[in-house]
């Protein structure tokens, strides 16, 4: 990849302690953002044996996703904001658990931003080690200016 990462993970995830899934910022440049993880017997989900159940990808892909905005936020001396995973229309898996040792690739591709900060992202996890592709899809998410606005908002609906 291109060297080392401007910033930490944790500087760019607004997760905090074992909620931060993600291990490694890899690269960001224009549109494209990858991170790594390696699955370990301790990882969060991971049943100690095999592994973690393939659907936590599209968390990997959220989280991927979420950095992605916290590199423009930590370039500009801001602390990283909370996103929202809104759905997906496509999540594909080729193996249903990510094998304890397993060292993954995510890399997500912002399709579109709105003037909402509406967002969608096409996600790859891959086996680092092989390359094979492991999991792929589409995410929307909404990183809303002002989040205790929106809550307060859906709570009067």
């Amino acid at each position: 990849m291109n060297g080392k990462p401007e910033f930490s993970i944790e500087r760019v995830l607004p997760h905090a302690g074992r909620m931060v899934l993600l291990d490694e910022l890899v690269e960001q440049h224009g549109d494209n953002i990858v991170t790594t993880l390696t699955i370990r017997p301790d990882s969060v989900l991971c049943d100690g044996v095999t592994g973690v159940p393939a659907w936590v990808g599209m968390e990997y892909m959220a989280q991927t996703a979420c950095a992605f905005s916290g590199v423009d936020e930590a370039r500009a001396g801001k602390r990283a904001s909370i996103s929202l995973l809104l759905g997906t229309r496509s999540y594909r898996v080729n193996v249903p658990v990510f094998a304890i040792g397993m060292r993954l690739l995510v890399s997500v591709q912002m399709l579109l931003r709105d003037d909402d900060d509406l967002t969608v992202f096409a996600c790859t996890i891959r086996d680092a080690a092989t390359g094979a592709e492991l999991a792929t899809g589409d995410i929307k998410a909404i990183r809303p200016a002002n989040l205790r606005a929106l809550i307060e908002e859906q709570q009067r609906v």
